[in-house]
């Protein structure tokens, strides 16, 4: 039974992307695990999109001086800690969202979840033993790709960028499986069922 969300609050005033060109929107803490800085190198291959990236932590400066060294100031906002009206905001108005993770420490990425209960296209590190790769559906609610290879994260995003459509219907089956398995009523469901089998089972003889 996996994790799940209700449906969002009220969102609030959209933060502003850096940029032109695809708005990519990243959110989690800045901790090595995150893959954020893969995330950096691919951006710069892709000069058509602009980056929000929402949280804080130990890697901050580390983050800042890749963004200097690639020249990509005029297109990376580190936001910091936004409120969730804010966030919600950041979801509607993003193009795609991504978790460009690198290993097991992202259990699962509820982020993915926020992204695609606002109907959007996820693109995410296909991480061996983690829950990442069952929340996302490749080629149907979004994209997967190797974990720190900047290179195939930047031909997705050079895919997605020029595919609107595509985008559109990634978006609109993440909204679906989210609606189906991980709203919070599908999972109580779910849960409900549970406890009913095993209280329904006569009790083991010891």
């Amino acid at each position: 039974i996996p994790l799940g969300m209700p449906e969002a609050g009220a969102a609030g005033p959209a933060p502003l992307w850096p940029g032109t060109g695809l708005r990519l929107l990243a959110v989690g803490r800045l901790s090595y695990y995150k893959g954020f800085e893969v995330l950096l190198d691919a951006l710069a291959q892709v000069p058509d999109a602009s980056l929000l990236l929402v949280g804080e932590g130990e890697q901050r400066r580390a983050l800042e001086s890749r963004i200097a060294d690639l020249g990509l100031g005029s297109r990376v906002r580190l936001a910091g800690h936004l409120d969730d009206a804010t966030l919600e905001a950041a979801y509607q108005a993003c193009d795609l969202f991504c978790l460009p993770s690198v290993d097991r420490a992202e259990a699962f990425g509820l982020v993915l979840l926020e992204a695609m209960r606002a109907g959007k296209p996820v693109l995410a590190s296909d991480i061996p033993g983690s829950g990442v790769g069952t929340v996302v559906v490749d080629d149907e609610t979004g994209l997967k790709v190797p974990p720190r290879d900047a290179t195939a994260l930047a031909v997705a995003l050079r895919g997605l960028a020029a595919d609107a459509s595509l985008r559109a219907a990634l978006g609109a089956a993440g909204r679906d499986r989210f609606e189906h398995h991980y709203r919070i009523d599908a999972v109580t469901r779910q849960w409900t069922a549970l406890y009913r089998e095993v209280l329904s089972d006569p009790p083991t003889a010891r």
